[in-house]
């Protein structure tokens, strides 16, 4: 019987220390959104660079141009070229930030995504050319925060520390990211 007793009373302390270290998760996801500082997808770009500037370098020549002229093609091939090495913004370095968008899925096991490109609008990588380089987050999820591979298309917002890293995948080039993300839903509200 006094056997029973201590088997019961450590399961009860396994219990409830099990319920604590997800209440401390809990706390600390809660915590790491409260901190993070919202930011939006032009405070990527560093305040000295402006990608209009390389549109409008080729300007005179893409205005002398047909829409079937296959100079059309390499000055538009110049352009994405020139932003795809657009700098990083180091301030945002090491930062806490949250910051909504859509995800271009990259590993996924069982249903769940949980490293993905983090984009500024639906489709990018896949169906249309990538965006620059900094305008582009590798993200990989904390655990339990995971992406259903159904709410895929969904717009999302990411918590997490941001780093400058560049980084390239089978489907575009990432300029920041993030390790250990929190995902939520986003909405126009939150905005």
């Amino acid at each position: 019987m006094k056997n029973y007793i201590v088997f019961f009373c450590f399961l009860f302390l396994f219990a409830c220390e099990k319920d604590s270290s997800v209440e401390v998760q809990e706390k600390n996801i809660a915590q790491s959104i409260q901190e993070a500082e919202e930011i939006e997808w032009d405070d990527l770009i560093p305040d000295e660079y402006s990608p209009n500037a390389i549109i409008l370098k080729y300007k005179e020549e893409i205005d002398s141009l047909r829409d079937d002229s296959s100079q059309a093609e390499i000055i538009y091939q110049k352009i994405i070229d020139e932003m795809a090495v657009a700098p990083l913004n180091k301030k945002l370095a090491n930062k806490q930030i949250k910051l909504p968008g859509f995800i271009a899925p990259l590993t996924q096991n069982n249903g769940k995504i949980s490293e993905f490109l983090l984009v500024p609008y639906f489709g990018a990588c896949i169906h249309v050319p990538a965006p620059p380089a900094n305008q582009t987050i590798l993200v990989k999820t904390a655990p339990g925060q995971e992406i259903s591979i159904d709410d895929a298309d969904q717009p999302i917002q990411i918590s997490g520390k941001l780093t400058l890293d560049k980084t390239t995948t089978e489907i575009g080039e990432a300029g920041y990211q993030i390790n250990s993300a929190i995902v939520e839903a986003y909405t126009e509200e939150d905005s």
